[in-house]
């Protein structure tokens, strides 16, 4: 069920206003295996009257009265469906229309991942896995947590566990290969726990270490791995076959100067050929990338090397007076996601530095993708403070508006430098569905795998779903 907008109506009569206001008024569910859906009522007088639609949708006020519950019947009829359900209080009245799609077999799938922990989960690189884990408390306050890996070719749900926090204290699933092994972070114990479709875990290591590794991506044929250990400084790795060696580090940081906190790799493409990481020195996060020919690993490259540019400057603030770099030059956080399947693109984000009146320094930052055959970088200027989130092997970008918490996404055509319109329209448009707002973080090389996030229902937290073939 999709949330669309946010709409209030009222009357005003001599002597009061009448109104009613709803938290969603306009919603969509899929053709079967729906869930009720909450809408919160605020109505002025108190008392309210509910106009039903058509039969296959029941709508019912909760005990308090302040919220209203949707439940659909499943679609039989092979066609999209939609009604209007009338809320009435006083002279006042709105309308929420509710469509529903017809069953997976005839349309691209929607599913919301809102069992998943508010940390979220991952998509295998072609699409057919995704995984996570839920997590529950007793009454003792002990939490239990649930590793959970999703077929999106069937649906088929496989679930371990529970774990309690004493054995396994799960906190982010980070990757999933296309094979079905799922690598989540214990805050626990350090390091990762890995399980596969069978329950079976492990934990992974990396050889002549004494600390644990973490495993950030992987490739399409599960080949390779890349993650990082912390080694003093933090080091960049690379599994090949499950042979660990480190990545290759620039001479010097992002400022250019010694390193002292390290590198950080967190994405390769779908084809294990492109790989990327950024440094990791209080807000630098300098975004670089490595070659990857199979046989050994290029020294690796600043991404958006063509526009960065470095400038010595004397700042003076709280801290004194001191010699400083800045860096116009493109940068990203932990994301997994950011290069296309092929390796061809790179997802990023431009930053540019000066030095404010009041001595801090002060950043524009806007969305950037920088394409490693022709070593070129396109910055788009077009939304303001951005970032990229995403892009296709053909050029198709995805953008978040803002720089945090972003939960809006514009689709972008880098060929064409024109705006293809919001996430959720595009979407429809390209799957013939209706989805809600937020962001696309990854698209499968075939278009059919699509994995998303949006604001949940509540407007506290975010719920990831991804977007599937029709059941066969």
């Amino acid at each position: 069920m999709f949330l669309l907008s946010s709409l209030s109506g009222c009357v005003k009569t001599e002597e009061t206003f009448h109104y009613v206001k709803l938290s969603q008024v306009a919603c969509s569910f899929d053709g079967d295996g729906n869930t009720p859906l909450a809408i919160t009522v605020e109505t002025s007088p108190a008392a309210y009257e509910i106009t039903p639609g058509d039969t296959w949708v029941k709508a019912e006020k909760s005990e308090e009265d302040n919220t209203l519950i949707l439940t659909v019947a499943d679609n039989d009829t092979g066609a999209e469906r939609s009604t209007v359900i009338t809320v009435t209080a006083g002279s006042a009245s709105r309308e929420i229309t509710v469509q529903q799609l017809t069953r997976d077999n005839r349309i691209a799938r929607y599913r919301k991942l809102d069992t998943f922990s508010s940390m979220g989960g991952a998509m295998s690189p072609s699409g057919k896995y995704v995984g996570g884990f839920s997590e529950q408390v007793d009454e003792n306050d002990m939490w239990y947590f649930t590793p959970i890996i999703i077929d999106t070719e069937t649906g088929e749900k496989h679930e371990f566990g529970p774990y309690p926090q004493s054995l396994y204290a799960l906190s982010q699933a980070n990757a999933i290969t296309d094979q079905g092994l799922l690598f989540i972070s214990d805050g626990q114990n350090g390091g990762q726990i890995a399980i596969d479709l069978t329950g079976n875990i492990f934990i992974p290591e990396a050889a002549g270490y004494t600390n644990k590794p973490e495993v950030s991506q992987t490739s399409s044929d599960g080949k390779y791995w890349v993650g990082y250990i912390q080694a003093g400084m933090f080091k960049p790795l690379l599994w090949t076959e499950g042979t660990v060696a480190e990545l290759p580090m620039p001479a010097l940081n992002y400022r250019n100067e010694e390193f002292w906190a390290g590198v950080l790799a967190h994405g390769i493409s779908a084809n294990g050929e492109i790989i990327y990481g950024t440094s990791w020195e209080n807000d630098d996060c300098g975004m670089l990338y490595w070659k990857n020919n199979g046989t050994t690993v290029e020294e690796p490259r600043w991404v958006g090397d063509d526009i960065r540019r470095l400038t010595p400057v004397i700042v003076e603030d709280w801290m004194g007076e001191y010699e400083y770099n800045l860096v116009d030059g493109c940068i990203c956080t932990a994301e997994i996601t950011k290069v296309s399947p092929s390796g061809k693109w790179i997802a990023t984000t431009y930053r540019k530095e000066e030095v404010g009146s009041d001595g801090f320094i002060a950043y524009v930052q806007r969305p950037a993708f920088y394409n490693t055959e022709t070593e070129t970088t396109t910055v788009v200027e077009d939304y303001g403070e951005a970032t990229g989130m995403h892009v296709t092997d053909d050029g198709i970008a995805f953008i978040g508006i803002g720089t945090m918490f972003i939960t809006e996404g514009k689709v972008y055509d880098l060929n064409t430098g024109t705006d293809l319109g919001n996430m959720a329209d595009w979407v429809a448009e390209n799957y013939g569905i209706i989805i809600p707002g937020g962001v696309i973080e990854y698209i499968s090389a075939d278009g059919r795998y699509i994995f998303g996030t949006s604001v949940n229902a509540l407007g506290s937290g975010f719920d990831d779903w991804y977007i599937a073939p029709p059941l066969q």
